[in-house]
């Protein structure tokens, strides 16, 4: 049986955008098992008695039902190398599994800190996060993503980020890119330069 992973963003007490952890967990138990009982987030997750107002990752597992939820202290890690890597048409990964055996290989092989994913051409994600280009006046992330990340669909609804088809020749077109998740929003996440990705 497959396993799934959501991770929520929780400071001082509250959970970021939890409305669409809920829909994206919903989403995954209805298309993966039948005749399922409705769970609501915000009433499985129990704060510890011991959490102070820091940033801590909420990491749930599940499949039929939630199989541990955690709470891990998180802090933003910068990252030093990225480049393009090109994956095969036939990976999916329109659902957020626990087992990532094949991202972590890709890593592994490109000895990087991190990748943007490029398929049939097109600019998709980077390992765990999606991610977001700036031409100078406004955010765009790629319409090829592989996952619909929690933040990314904050930003769109919110109007901070619009989305486009983005091709590994139109890099040239951007001054700079940005990953966001759902612990890292677009003032958190660190700015990159797009020369990282233009060699």
């Amino acid at each position: 049986m497959f396993q799934f992973i959501e991770s929520i963003c929780c400071v001082d007490k509250q959970l970021r955008n939890l409305e669409f952890h809920q829909a994206r967990f919903n989403r995954t138990r209805n298309d993966h098992f039948n005749e399922i009982e409705p769970i609501l987030l915000h009433e499985m997750i129990k704060f510890p008695n011991d959490i102070t107002p820091e940033k801590y990752k909420v990491r749930i597992v599940y499949d039929r039902e939630i199989q541990s939820i955690e709470f891990q202290p998180y802090h933003i890690q910068p990252i030093h190398s990225i480049k393009l890597f090109e994956i095969e048409n036939k990976i999916d990964y329109s659902y957020k599994y626990l087992d990532r055996w094949f991202f972590d290989e890709y890593l592994k092989e490109s000895k990087t800190d991190d990748l943007v994913l490029v398929k049939s051409n097109y600019i998709t994600d980077c390992i765990y996060s999606n991610i977001v280009f700036f031409d100078g006046s406004q955010w765009i992330t790629p319409r090829t993503f592989l996952l619909k990340g929690t933040m990314r669909e904050a930003l769109l609804q919110s109007g901070q980020i619009i989305q486009k088809n983005i091709k590994v020749s139109d890099l040239s077109n951007f001054k700079s890119f940005k990953r966001v998740n759902a612990m890292m929003d677009l003032e958190e996440s660190q700015e990159l330069d797009i020369s990282l990705l233009i060699k």
